[in-house]
């Protein structure tokens, strides 16, 4: 599906945009702003007084919220009841801001959200859409404009309701908005790397469309559509050998996320950085020094850094001990994570891991999530192990295992988890070859002629 995601702040025109975009695309398009104000509505109702953690959490509790599609457009349910004729108002509006700064009240907007993008064609507008709902967003645009100016378009549009509307009232809340969504802990607003900033402060609306036509035209032309496999899944299920079957089999290229980390381990050494130094702020130095390039060449992956090729040096025990102390810095995981996504949108590719799916590609066409029964899977472990030379014990490899488990379905960030799109695929009783033509079956139904 082609996703285009619209953010920007309030009074810049991003809402009346995106109908017009979708309309003149042909694509559908989700009023994501509606499902919070559905929340903002049902809250006031509620009369639960000010707004908490505590309260939101409660009240989300007992709100169900759906969407569907009526002739006359977009209809936002409530409890069953259908709420859009009440979501427009201004104390609609701000309690929409405040709620949507909650954990709690964004799971269920974020589930309607991400299955509206797997299934439509589409443009979806709002203030974290191109960052969490669709970052694989085929194109992201962000627009903004003056704050005075936007002011000024949201009281003209708000005094032919309330004719006592004051602009400096208007232009006051807008930027009590601006910086509460900008700076809120939860999805804040801000453009991504690859979004097109479109100011614009001194365009009509007409000449805003048509400037964000000509994007959208030039960015889906650049970036034809590629097909991603996600492949996660529990150590010693399969996943890394299905992985390289399938996309062998299908001619795929496969990423390995691991060999960016090492890569990245390789450049430390070979700048002469100080080990001893390692903290988040020499990484923090380091990373801001590092360029990083993925090749294939002759089918096998290559990592450069800074333009020297690193990957004779990815399985040294040096790179394996230095990986593991500079991996888990969140810029280093950042700047892998941006290396996997745009890999992703310029390659077919199949890519394995733990969090692949629920997190670094979770637009991918295609989630599998490989198991098998743990026994089996410490079996296949103590067999490898065996064959290596290595005197182990069953019962240790199963408890190792187990740990091993628990660690990676309970680690704060990239944690095992199935999603609720994932195909699984439980290789307990399946040989290789079964568990490939099943995964290639899956995708033949969505893609026949693969």
């Amino acid at each position: 599906m082609i996703n285009i995601a619209i953010d920007g702040f309030t009074g810049s025109g991003k809402s009346t945009l995106a109908k017009v975009l979708a309309q003149r695309l042909g694509y559908k398009i989700l009023d994501t702003g509606a499902i919070f104000r559905a929340l903002g509505y049902g809250y006031s109702k509620a009369e639960l007084g000010g707004i908490s953690e505590s309260s939101v959490k409660k009240f989300v509790k007992t709100a169900k919220i759906e969407v569907v599609f009526k002739d006359d457009g977009q209809h936002t349910l409530l409890n069953g009841e259908d709420v859009t004729t009440f979501l427009r108002t201004e104390e609609i509006s701000q309690l929409a801001s405040k709620i949507s700064a909650y954990p709690e009240a964004r799971k269920g907007y974020l589930k309607i959200a991400q299955k509206f993008a797997k299934t439509f064609d589409c443009v979806m507008e709002g203030r974290d859409i191109a960052t969490i709902v669709m970052p694989n967003a085929d194109v992201k645009i962000f627009i903004t404009a003056d704050a005075k100016i936007r002011a000024k378009r949201r009281y003209l549009d708000l005094k032919k309701k309330d004719k006592s509307i004051k602009l400096a009232d208007v232009l006051a809340d807008l930027q009590e908005r601006d910086l509460r969504d900008s700076t809120r802990e939860v999805a804040p607003l801000m453009p991504t790397e690859e979004s097109v900033i479109v100011d614009n402060t001194d365009m009509t609306f007409d000449e805003t469309v048509e400037y964000c036509l000509d994007v959208i035209k030039e960015k889906l032309k650049e970036n034809e559509k590629k097909i991603n496999i996600a492949i996660d899944g529990y150590v010693c299920s399969g996943k890394s050998t299905i992985a390289k079957a399938l996309a062998k089999k299908l001619g795929f290229k496969v990423f390995d996320t691991g060999a960016v980390y090492r890569g990245i381990a390789c450049a430390f050494d070979y700048m002469g950085l100080d080990e001893k130094k390692i903290d988040e702020r020499y990484i923090d130095a380091f990373s801001k020094q590092i360029s990083v390039k993925i090749e294939f060449i002759e089918g096998v992956q290559h990592v450069f850094v800074n333009g020297i090729d690193h990957t004779r040096s990815l399985r040294l025990e040096r790179t394996s001990a230095l990986t593991a102390k500079i991996s888990p810095f969140p810029n280093i995981r950042e700047k892998t994570l941006k290396i996997q996504r745009d890999f992703a949108k310029e390659n077919d590719l199949v890519m394995e891991g733990r969090d692949i799916g629920s997190f670094v590609l979770p637009n991918a066409d295609f989630k599998f999530f490989c198991t098998a029964d743990e026994q089996v899977r410490a079996k296949r472990r103590f067999e490898q192990q065996k064959a290596m030379g290595n005197d182990v014990e069953y019962d240790k490899i199963l408890e190792e295992l187990r740990k091993r488990d628990y660690a990676d379905t309970h680690r704060d960030h990239g944690a095992i988890t199935i999603m609720p799109d994932s195909i699984i695929v439980d290789t307990t009783s399946q040989v290789l070859e079964q568990s490939v033509a099943f995964c290639v079956k899956e995708i033949r139904k969505k893609f026949p002629k693969l």
